[in-house]
């Protein structure tokens, strides 16, 4: 999904944020594509930030991390 379509990621920021409310999100325009950028800006500890243009690995990615902070 490289290089995905930017309008389609900021369309989907709003729900993000619906979903993952500790976490802020971007879209950012880069030379070979657009790429969501997700970070956690309280993190103390565990996975601080995601970027990528894949939408499917930036949630596996966030449940993985609320998953392994649940099981602490």
């Amino acid at each position: 999904m490289n290089g995905c379509d930017p309008g389609l990621l900021r369309a989907l920021v709003g729900e993000l944020q619906a979903e993952y409310p500790g976490w802020c999100f971007t879209v950012r325009r880069r030379f070979d594509g657009s790429r969501l950028e997700a970070c956690r800006a309280q993190a103390t500890s565990g996975l601080y930030a995601v970027i990528t243009a894949d939408p499917a690995e930036l949630r596996r990615e966030l449940d993985n991390a609320a998953a392994g902070r649940a099981a602490s």
